[in-house]
Parts: C-alpha cells; sequence; structure tokens
C-alpha cells in the first residue's frame, strides 16, 4: 500500500529546497548521516493543527518486507488534522516488532526525530503549540519524548509504556542487544536511563509537556508497571515542572487489555485534547 504514495527523497542538509503538496500524501526521506529517516505526510489545505503520530508493536508482522512501519496509516482522512507518521530507523537494525526510537549508543534516534520535526514544522508553518503526538503502547512512549523535546507540544498517549526495563523481557533484551551492544543491562541503565525511562528523561530535560494518558484499567500489568510508577515518579520531582499537566483518562474493558483503543475513540479524544 505504501508504493502508492509519491516519495521524496532529500538530505539533512537540503530542507531550504523541500517542496511538500498540499492534500495528497507523500513519503519524505531524509538521510542524516547515513541513517534514514522517513516519514509519511499529509497536509490538509487550511489546517492548522498537525498530529504526528508513532508506531508500536507490530513492525515485522504487519510489514514482512521491512520498514518503514506507519502504524494506523490508514486512518490520515478520519483525522481533521494535517499528520505526520513517523518510521523509527531502529527497525532497520534487525528484525523487531519495535525499537522505541533507542538507535545506538552513539545516536539517539529519537532525539533526532525530533530534531527533524523541529525544522519540518518551521518549515511548513506549524507552530509546535498545535501539534500534538499520538501513540500506544511504545508509540506512547515514543510520543511523551517528543513532546518532552519539543516544547508547547502536547501527548496524547494509550497505554504507553514509561520505562522500559518494566515491558516485556524478550523484546526490550532484543531492542538492547542491537542498540547497545556489549553492554549489561544494568550498564545501559546507568548510562542512558533518560532513553528508556520517561520521568527520567523529563528531569534530565528539566520540562514535563502536557501529557493526555488514556489507560485501560483492567490492564492491570499496564497500571501496575507503567502507569503506578510513572505517577510516583512524577510525585517525586520539582513542583516547578508542572507535573499537572498530566492528566489520567481510565476506562475499564477486560476483552481489550493492553490493546489500544480503535479509530472512533481516537479520533474523539484527538479533537478532546484540542479543546482543552
Amino acid at each position: 500500500m505504501l508504493d502508492k504514495y509519491r516519495k521524496i527523497q532529500i538530505d539533512f542538509t537540503e530542507f531550504d529546497s523541500l517542496y511538500i503538496p498540499l492534500d495528497v500524501p507523500v513519503i519524505l526521506e531524509i538521510d542524516w548521516r547515513g541513517v534514514s529517516y522517513e516519514f509519511l505526510i499529509k497536509l490538509k489545505s487550511g489546517e492548522k493543527n498537525m498530529l504526528v503520530l508513532g508506531s508500536g508493536g507490530g513492525a515485522n508482522m504487519e510489514m514482512p518486507n521491512g520498514p518503514p512501519y506507519f502504524q494506523r496509516h490508514s486512518w490520515m482522512d478520519d483525522f481533521k488534522d494535517s499528520v505526520i507518521y513517523y518510521n523509527d530507523p531502529t527497525l532497520y537494525l534487525g528484525e523487531l516488532p519495535l525499537g522505541w526510537g533507542q538507535g545506538t549508543a552513539e545516536r539517539f534516534y529519537l532525539e533526532e526525530i525530533a530534531l527533524i520535526l523541529l525544522k519540518l514544522f518551521k518549515k511548513l508553518q506549524y507552530e509546535t503549540k498545535d501539534v500534538v503526538f499520538y501513540g500506544s503502547s511504545g508509540g506512547g512512549f515514543m510520543s511523551m519524548i517528543l513532546a518532552g523535546y519539543i516544547q508547547g507540544s502536547k501527548a496524547l498517549v494509550n497505554n504507553p509504556q514509561t520505562c522500559l526495563t518494566r515491558w516485556l523481557k524478550t523484546p526490550v533484551q532484543n531492542v538492547f542487544n542491537l542498540s547497545y551492544q556489549g553492554l549489561t543491562t544494568e550498564e545501559i541503565i546507568n548510562r542512558f536511563g533518560n532513553r528508556i525511562n520517561v520521568v527520567q528523561f523529563f528531569k534530565s530535560r528539566k520540562y514535563v509537556p502536557e501529557i493526555y494518558y488514556l489507560q485501560n484499567g483492567a490492564c492491570e500489568f499496564d497500571v501496575t508497571n507503567h502507569l503506578i510508577p510513572f505517577l510516583d515518579e512524577l510525585q517525586h520531582m520539582d513542583e516547578k515542572y508542572e507535573v499537572e499537566n498530566v492528566k489520567i483518562d481510565l476506562y475499564y474493558n477486560k476483552k481489550m487489555g493492553h490493546a489500544a483503543l480503535g479509530k472512533p475513540e481516537t479520533v474523539l479524544y484527538t479533537q478532546k485534547i484540542r479543546k482543552n
């Protein structure tokens, strides 16, 4: 399906010459020092709001021929906002369902995605206050980090991970083995704690973005390992970081478990966050 979209390829140094047409989806591929950053973009005429979507797990199942992976890209016309979907280049390091934007020890891919997005927003004349990052599960984790990098933006997250070492051991270890080769988990925590723990990242930035955190209260694993520790760690942050910007919305659905809310509910929440 991605084959039907027009593709634009540029080097990171060529932003001044970049032109993205309105009202048609395009895949933008940016080469930055040997790493390919890919974005699926649809700019909507007269729309000042921007929704940036990250992907959770499922890359190796939904894209058997490999990345880029733009989860929920079939929803792009259901959102009123202009949309940007970003691929995580960590997926190119090995056969992974999810990479959490970890990159390599030398390069944190989420930081570089944030820098590219800032350049895109400036080029396309979108203000950061009109930007919302959305994602579920691992996409929610990445959305909170990106909103922390891009001040003034918001994050709408659904059943996110808030600390990778509290998630399922095997998929996390697979990423650690590829991104931080030769390091033990303890060494990774000590050296790269602000990449794998959302609150630790906020502390390193001295900033907490506005977050709308949707959580299925019936998913005990998520509540116990991610929501409660996240709130506890926020509680111990300095008051000046405005942690009251974090709003929790609990719903209860035993059947859905960790799975994210469907398209109609998600679209409604993206509209609701604009009104607050």
